[in-house]
């Protein structure tokens, strides 16, 4: 492969190296997408990268809403980017795994979008109202580093309210 005279060992390497790292990543663009929630987490919790969960109804199932086909929304560049950041889950709740997995999720309405931060330990969005590509690409670029998005609330008094006791109460 590689002419036994002229180019020194640690050259040969490194660009042995960045062939293999550039052909491992245009192999396929999901390789991080798992039908099975336990492998899913488990990838996540190895590589500290958010996971996404995408429950889907049944196939068989009639639903007002249609499901999240993570095939689809990879059709959009911006999307598929931002899904590169993620370990993707989509479980379809037919099957006895999916079902078990909708119960661990509370059974909400289907399809059901979860994100789970980088450390596998909360749930920092969830929703099963229907998302077209905006909302998907807002909370994919919103949560993509996997941390919780803090509120912070102001809650000093505006004025003083007097106590309530005797010794308190101002006249």
């Amino acid at each position: 492969m590689f002419p036994s005279k002229g180019l020194p060992m640690y050259l040969k390497t490194a660009i042995a190296l960045l062939v293999g790292t550039t052909l491992g990543a245009d192999a396929g663009s999901d390789a991080d997408k798992f039908d099975s929630y336990t492998v899913a987490y488990n990838t996540a919790a190895d590589v500290k990268r958010p996971m996404l969960v995408v429950l889907n109804p049944p196939a068989e199932e009639v639903s007002a809403q249609k499901a999240i086909s993570v095939d689809d929304l990879r059709q959009n560049d911006e999307i598929d980017s931002l899904l590169e950041n993620y370990v993707v889950a989509e479980i379809d709740t037919g099957t006895e795994h999916g079902r078990k997995v909708h119960e661990l999720f509370g059974s909400k309405p289907l399809p059901r979008v979860v994100v789970i931060d980088s450390d596998q330990k909360l749930q920092i969005f969830r929703t099963s109202n229907q998302l077209d590509d905006t909302e998907i690409k807002d909370v994919l670029e919103t949560y993509q580093d996997g941390k919780r998005i803090s509120t912070s609330l102001d809650w000093t008094r505006k004025y003083n309210i007097p106590g309530d006791c005797p010794n308190c109460r101002k006249f």
